[in-house]
């Protein structure tokens, strides 16, 4: 462990989430006696591994190191977005000066991966799951019937949506026909979830006369179609969840829709959010709308607060926590009011869910899990000839 590694940690990002996740990351390296430093930009790194987050402004702001062939200083990008948000330009500056030879990508994200060797030749990426600190872990000794009973909501939810006004913004700043589109991509994925943004996109191309599989195309529709299916998603289930005493997170966009056992409690940041499940008997833990089979660190967050989770139906949730979230399905709101009231009319079934999930999350979801897979990771089997 002599190589030092330099972890950025200052980012502007919406909840402060990457700053939290960096510091995170840095704690559980330290305790396992790394070497951890903060980069000093006066003082550039030329050795070890230098981690960031998500997507730098300018990679003039990388030290040199890392743009020279053959250099002793990789870099180890963790990207919790979907792949179409990757900063093409920068990529594609650092593969012009070295080949992308020292970089390593991370993501969360296993959705659309394939495509990634096809628009950044010689990038090396693989999945790296999402992670909670150990101080998100409630007190095992907390879960009991009168404490779970005594929590603050019936339910709490927390998540991004964009408003009707930001929506239609979106939708005109395209062309008509990109519109038109959009939201038949939309409609598909609101349909079945079970289908990703390039699965719905190449259903729908055919009828409107669109060649797919260019990168820039597809990722040009991307946002607005997920921007669309995210707010119907997630609408739909809060609004489906009327009767029941729900606090809702979020940007202001939600406060309209909060009437009733519904109540608005503003905007709130990545810590703020595990406070919030802490409170609540039971979490709607949806993924990320950009993910169709991947999740997000909003479900270990739940598990790992002594709620009883739910989660939308993910391929990836039932194959890693099948028996520590209970599942609705996206396509139907009122299938995720009746999970909520299966879990909160039966509460030692809710209560024992909820210590199955906080069990899981110690056991599986913490940064001190993913360390051996961010510094020493596994060689690539050789290719078969």
């Amino acid at each position: 462990m002599t190589a030092p590694i330099y972890i950025q940690n200052r980012y502007q990002s919406a909840y402060s989430l990457l700053g939290a996740m960096a510091d995170q990351l840095a704690t559980a390296l330290r305790s396992a006696g790394h070497d951890v430093r903060e980069p000093d930009p006066s003082d550039p790194p030329s050795r070890g591994t230098f981690l960031f987050f998500n997507v730098p402004p300018s990679i003039d702001t990388f030290p040199p190191a890392l743009l020279e062939r053959d250099s002793d200083l990789r870099a180890v990008q963790i990207f919790v977005d979907h792949p179409f948000a990757l900063p093409a330009v920068v990529l594609d500056d650092w593969h012009a000066r070295n080949g992308l030879e020292n970089l390593r990508l991370c993501l969360p994200c296993a959705d659309d991966t394939h495509l990634l060797r096809l628009r950044f030749p010689g990038l090396n990426h693989e999945w790296l799951r999402h992670a909670i600190p150990r101080d998100a872990l409630c007190d095992a000794d907390e879960l009991t019937a009168p404490r779970w009973a005594s929590r603050t909501h019936d339910a709490v939810v927390a998540g991004s949506i964009a408003s009707e006004a930001e929506v239609s913004r979106c939708l005109s700043d395209l062309p008509p026909k990109s519109s038109t589109i959009v939201r038949a991509i939309a409609d598909t994925m609101l349909r079945d979830p079970r289908l990703g943004f390039v699965q719905a996109l190449d259903l729908c191309a055919s009828d409107h006369a669109l060649t797919t599989g260019d990168w820039a195309t597809a990722a040009s529709l991307w946002r607005a179609a997920i921007m669309l299916v995210n707010r119907a998603r997630r609408v739909g289930v809060v609004r489906a969840l009327q009767g029941i005493d729900v606090a809702v997170f979020g940007p202001d966009a939600w406060r309209a829709e909060c009437t009733g056992t519904i109540r608005y409690l503003g905007n709130a940041d990545y810590a703020q959010v595990n406070r919030s499940f802490a409170d609540a008997r039971v979490a709607i833990a949806w993924g990320p709308t950009q993910f169709a089979h991947s999740y997000s660190e909003r479900l270990m967050l739940a598990m790992g607060a002594g709620c009883a989770p739910i989660s939308d139906d993910r391929l990836l949730v039932r194959r890693d926590f099948n028996d520590a979230c209970a599942i609705y399905n996206a396509a139907n709101p009122a299938s995720a009011r009746a999970a909520c009231d299966h879990l909160l009319n039966n509460p030692g079934a809710a209560l024992e869910l909820a210590a199955r999930a906080r069990a899981s999350a110690e056991q599986n979801c913490l940064w001190e899990q993913r360390i051996a897979q961010l510094i020493e990771p596994a060689k690539a089997p050789p290719v078969p000839t």
